[in-house]
């Protein structure tokens, strides 16, 4: 029998604990987003940095193409994942996969619910405008990366680093437009994307194929480090770009920054896409079914 090519090396599964650790660093990542963007006046004003930049489009009454899309794209992908999973269950080979992506698509959703209607967002005086009330987590974020992870679940491990590159490039752009329309700030994106990689972390593990072990997916690996390193580098520009903003107060009554709104685009899209690459190492390394 010949060798196993390297790229066909079956990965060695990591142990239990490694997921609660996982899981445990995105409710951490949620928040400390929370505690530093939305709590803490130095954190609004942080990100008004960015946010001055669209606020104004709010009120547009005429929506562009891109925005009329993302309205309905991410509630159409989460009634046809909770459809395909429903039909999964009827198929008993599927059956189990079909579960663990209607808890994702249900228990991410409320989550973030439960979450926004649950955290105040305090008035501060410091000069950032009262918006009247929390919008972390983005509504708009999780239905379309919830979706995406179940997705994840149902289909078969070979179409999983297509489904990974999907997922990112779903999530990054909802992030964006929602950003882009003045509908959510960068932290509520942020915090969207670490819920539903938290339910799709905690799916893992029941997810698990307990069989002989099998070769990862082809490019499996390639889509895994290019999307960390773009979810890493998309970061540093954005918070390089803010940076960049810091000498015109959005506070002051100066018209916005012209690096504002691109600093808040690959805010509102990089965080997304690290975690995409998160997950399909997760469903790689932990052997999902």
């Amino acid at each position: 029998m010949e060798p196993m090519p390297p790229t066909a090396r079956a990965p060695r599964r990591l142990p239990s604990w490694t997921w609660w650790l996982a899981l445990a660093a995105c409710v951490a990542g949620v928040v400390l987003v929370y505690a530093a963007l939305v709590w803490s006046s130095a954190g609004q004003v942080l990100e008004y940095q960015v946010f001055r930049a669209v606020e104004e489009r709010y009120a547009d009454t005429v929506p562009d193409v891109a925005s009329q899309v993302v309205r309905i794209l991410p509630l159409g992908l989460a009634v046809g994942m909770a459809l395909a999973s429903l039909g999964a269950l009827a198929v008993a080979r599927w059956r189990r996969r079909g579960l663990l992506a209607l808890l994702v698509l249900a228990g991410s959703n409320l989550t973030t619910q439960l979450l926004k209607a649950a955290l105040p967002r305090p008035e501060h005086a410091d000069g950032v405008p009262w918006s009247g009330g929390n919008s972390l987590p983005s509504g708009h974020m999780t239905l379309a990366t919830g979706a995406a992870v179940a997705a994840l679940l149902l289909v078969p491990a070979r179409w999983r680093p297509l489904t990974t590159v999907l997922g990112a490039v779903v999530s990054a752009c909802t992030g964006a437009v929602a950003y882009t329309e003045a509908w959510h700030r960068p932290s509520d994106m942020a915090a969207a994307a670490l819920v539903s990689a938290a339910w799709g972390l905690l799916a893992v593990p029941f997810a698990r194929y307990d069989g002989a072990p099998r070769p990862a997916p082809r490019g499996a690996r390639g889509v895994e480090a290019t999307l960390w390193s773009l979810g890493v580098a998309g970061l540093a520009a954005g918070l390089t770009l803010l940076a960049l903003t810091l000498d015109t107060p959005a506070t002051s009554g100066a018209g916005p920054h012209p690096a504002a709104e691109p600093a808040g685009i690959l805010l509102s899209a990089s965080p997304a896409v690290l975690l995409w690459g998160a997950l399909g190492t997760a469903f790689r390394r932990g052997r999902a079914d």
